[in-house]
């Protein structure tokens, strides 16, 4: 059997690795120059500047790729003990790494961890109610402005009064364990066991090019797919570029972003086109800036209500070593008229707020807009979306995102399609 992957981030590049080791031959299309799809590392000086993801989590599947790829050396862990803040009421304060510290600590106020505190006796999910109607059931108001929201919107880029709690819920919190009470699954958690934050010397970047790089026997970049379509049995990948041809394969994976996925699948699978196309995307701005110093741990996001543009900041120079840098972020699906600004008004602003707040200089490098996956109510497309016999979609969109989530479904993929 022959797969034809189109799109070259790190789930079409996982995917052609664990083909690889079984024995599977496979193609990867890539339009960009360089594959990594939204994992982008520059140089900045000495310094590596991230405009996509900062880090992931050394889980197992991240792990084994590390070392398939001999890339301990490049390694880079973040320190051990770091904390993630939330700005509320005027200062930085840490979100506790027990359930404990929800009572204790001073990121609630007495009446918002006594309501917490009645979490265990709420019920569990509702089929209709948004992620944030779920969160502020469960925990109460005060708990979702100040610590369930912010983490939330953080790690999907999106606003929770839009995001589908039956869809997203069960995503973010079932692989922790997660029934019916929150702080009953989070009792169980010990924060000890969980795999570090870790990047490379040389950026995120490392991972995608050493895939590439591994296997670029398999791996066409500047090959635009123009053209997907059936020819007897197979599927024929037409493709542009500067060597424009056509391959036929097997087994079609498709891992770029919807808009893409729906023009590829326009003739194979008009009416699973169709539903792609209604996903909608909005775009985070990401401004690396040059800082005079930052504290230590993982960084910030602002409780809801907060007068603040900006929805967080990384401390890339404390957690990784990566001296007089940080990254603001701001837009999203919580402030969507971010994507109008030019450059010089994001970056003005990301600059003017870190001294606001730290107190200290800081001075933008560049802006970079990637576009993230919306997860609201337009996700209800892809309830019904069946796709041809030899046709799999792998993406964010349609499973969990992050890095490490994307590496253990290819790895699930590679399983599945090695076995037919």
């Amino acid at each position: 059997m022959r797969v034809g992957i189109i799109g070259g981030g790190i789930t079409g590049l996982a995917l052609t690795h664990a083909l690889a080791r079984r024995g599977v031959d496979s193609i990867l299309f890539e339009k960009s120059e360089e594959v990594g799809g939204v994992i982008r590392s520059r140089s900045h000086g000495d310094q590596v500047v991230e405009f996509g993801p900062q880090r992931t989590r050394l889980t197992a599947p991240v792990r084994r790729l590390v070392d398939e790829l001999e890339l301990r050396p490049a390694l880079l862990e973040a320190k051990r003990g770091s904390r993630l803040f939330i700005w509320a009421r005027d200062r930085l304060r840490a979100v506790p790494t027990r359930p404990s510290g929800l009572l204790t600590g001073d990121l609630l106020s007495p009446a918002g961890r006594l309501r917490i505190a009645r979490e265990p006796v709420t019920r569990g999910l509702r089929p209709e109610e948004s992620v944030a109607r779920y969160f502020r059931r469960k925990a109460g108001g005060e708990a979702y402005r100040r610590l369930f929201g912010p983490l939330i919107s953080a790690t999907f880029g999106s606003d929770p009064e839009t995001m589908k709690a039956a869809r997203i819920v069960p995503m973010l919190l079932g692989p922790l364990g997660v029934k019916r009470s929150l702080l009953a699954a989070a009792r169980r958690w010990k924060p000890d066991g969980s795999p570090p934050a870790c990047t490379f010397h040389a950026g995120m970047a490392t991972l995608p090019r050493a895939i590439g790089a591994r296997h670029a026997d398999r791996v066409r970049c500047s090959a635009p797919v123009e053209e997907l379509r059936r020819s007897g049995r197979r599927f024929a990948i037409g493709y542009g570029g500067v060597r424009s041809d056509s391959e036929e394969v097997d087994h079609v994976v498709v891992t770029t972003p919807a808009p893409d996925a729906a023009r590829l699948l326009r003739s194979a699978a008009p009416e699973a086109a169709d539903r792609l196309a209604r996903l909608r995307y909005h775009h985070v701005a990401v401004v690396p800036l040059e800082v005079d110093r930052a504290p230590e741990g993982f960084g910030f996001q602002v409780a809801f209500g907060e007068r603040w543009r900006t929805r967080g900041v990384t401390w890339n120079a404390s957690l990784f070593g990566r001296e007089g840098l940080c990254t603001a972020y701001l837009g999203g699906g919580l402030d969507p008229d971010v994507a109008r600004w030019d450059s010089s008004r994001l970056e003005a602003t990301a600059a003017r707020e870190y001294e606001a707040i730290h107190g200290a200089r800081a001075k933008p490098i560049c802006t970079a807009r990637p576009q993230l996956p919306s997860y609201d109510e337009s996700w209800d497309a892809l309830a019904e979306l069946e796709l041809p016999a030899g046709i799999t979609l792998a993406a964010s969109y349609t499973a969990r995102l992050g890095i490490s989530s994307r590496i253990a479904e290819a790895e699930s993929l590679a399983e599945r399609l090695a076995a037919t």
